[in-house]
């Protein structure tokens, strides 16, 4: 059974943890966000952030 006190606390992790995927949502789309800045916010909200890097020609697949 949950106190009320137990269920503030948890009202509160959850809101900080929304918090924190709001900001690493946001950074994401923002196109001067460091991959380091990415991985520490993916980091506190318990994410591992996995990224590759793949270069491109500029010329797209089939394209004769």
């Amino acid at each position: 059974m949950m106190t009320p006190s137990t269920r503030l606390h948890l009202q509160d992790d959850l809101g900080q943890l929304g918090e924190r995927l709001i900001r690493f949502g946001e950074a994401l789309q923002d196109p001067n966000t460091t991959v380091g800045k990415l991985a520490d916010l993916a980091k506190s909200c318990g994410i591992k952030l996995h990224m590759r890097a793949v270069a491109e020609s500029g010329v797209e697949p089939n394209a004769h």
